[in-house]
């Protein structure tokens, strides 16, 4: 079975579990960025990710696949944004070839708000079959994710 992990990650926690899921099933990995980076301050990063995401906004991205035919499962890494998806997975999932190839999505929350973005994303990944709930480095329950991410990385090899 061919994989691919697709992420966005602002301040690296999406990035490193991205990595390690790809090391562990032996998948492509594409990391997508804003084409028009957010400020370079917490606060203004809050303030137009956030503001992005409320309004539904698809900002320009880099780095997506240009074809992803070739793939099987399409695993999704995002960072919550106001209870969503960050705003450069809008973006991405506007592409139903992807969208519809993604079948398990990890995403990473500060404030907790996982099963609200996971039951948006359900929504528009009309395949999905699982997902994993990560927390923020900074907050005390991110002492759990590795557990997850191993048990992540499992139940998707297991089918």
């Amino acid at each position: 079975m061919k994989r691919a992990v697709i992420y966005y990650s602002l301040s690296g926690n999406t990035k490193e579990a991205a990595e390690r899921i790809a090391a562990s099933l032996s998948a492509d990995i594409f990391r997508i960025d804003l084409l028009k980076k957010l400020p370079g301050n917490t606060a203004g990063q809050m303030m137009k990710g956030g503001m992005q995401v409320t309004f539904g906004m698809r900002p320009e991205i880099t780095g997506a696949p240009e074809d992803v035919s070739s793939y099987d499962e399409i695993i999704l890494g995002t960072p919550v944004w106001a209870g969503k998806a960050a705003s450069p997975v809008n973006t991405l999932l506007a592409d139903k070839n992807i969208a519809d190839r993604i079948t398990y999505v990890f995403t990473y929350s500060g404030g907790g708000d996982n099963d609200k973005c996971i039951k948006a994303l359900s929504g528009v990944l009309p395949n999905l079959k699982g997902n994993a709930a990560l927390a923020d480095r900074k907050n005390e329950l991110s002492r759990d994710n590795d557990k997850r991410l191993d048990e992540f990385a499992e139940r998707i090899k297991n089918g």
